[in-house]
């Protein structure tokens, strides 16, 4: 069994997207078994349109896929308003924020209605890390220090440049908060995830691709190569994402 954490369907006004189709056919020449499906940022800015979709298909394939929907807590309220909508009337299954592409810093006041939220329906919470200025890791352990109870899971390890402080601080942003998991897209040193799996815990990693951004196959192999133990893997590939998933 694998589950992939971290993949994106439609396009992108940032110049990524697939079709579900895609990522489909994807899955099944990578055998990956599972996949969390997240919304891209639209040409028009408005998400509710890509919620909608990422709940019509993942109810279409729910043998396959799991829809999280995506807001921008810059819209305050209406952020909030359309959390409970996508799990009250969509069923969806998590949240996705990514303050790259919506400009707000993760550990800002505004996102924490947003969270609060969270808390309320008992969501797991995807966060885009290691972006400059917007979610850098201790930007990411602050947000989740005040919320000890919400699952993190944290993109590309909370670091896109692994190496210097920005190492220093995820290896940090994981110690300090049990509540947090890492994803692997984009992890290319196999030590790091060796390292907080063997310090921290099995539990703490899961494979995630960030397709079609990375490329699905290359980011599976990126998580497989490392030095683990078969049991270890395993946890990493899909026993950790289950239970994150409540599946």
């Amino acid at each position: 069994m694998i589950i992939d954490f971290h993949t994106h369907l439609r396009n992108s006004i940032f110049g990524y997207g697939q079709t579900t189709k895609q990522l489909l056919n994807n899955m099944n020449k990578y055998g990956i078994d599972k996949a969390v499906v997240c919304p891209v940022k639209p040409f028009n800015y408005h998400f509710a349109s890509e919620n909608n979709f990422i709940a019509k298909t993942s109810e279409k394939y729910s043998n396959k896929l799991i829809g999280f929907c995506r807001v921008d807590p810059r819209q305050k309220a209406k952020a909030v308003k359309e959390v409970q909508r996508c799990v009250e009337k969509l069923g969806l299954k998590g949240i996705f924020l990514h303050p790259w592409e919506e400009t707000f810093q993760i550990s800002d006041d505004i996102v924490v209605p947003v969270i609060e939220a969270a808390e309320h329906y008992k969501l797991p919470v995807m966060i885009s890390g290691g972006h400059l200025r917007v979610s850098r890791a201790f930007q990411i352990s602050d947000i989740a220090s005040r919320f000890p109870k919400v699952k993190f899971i944290i993109t590309s390890g909370g670091q896109i440049n692994i190496s210097g402080s920005a190492l220093f601080e995820a290896e940090t942003m994981i110690k300090e908060n049990p509540n947090i998991t890492i994803e692997t897209s984009g992890i290319y040193r196999e030590d790091f995830i060796e390292e907080i799996v063997e310090k921290y815990g099995k539990e703490r990693v899961v494979f995630g691709s960030n397709s079609p951004e990375y490329h699905i196959g290359f980011e599976l192999k990126r998580a497989q190569w490392a030095h683990l133990s078969s049991e270890k893997i395993e946890a990493l590939s899909w026993t950790n994402a289950a239970k994150l998933l409540q599946l």
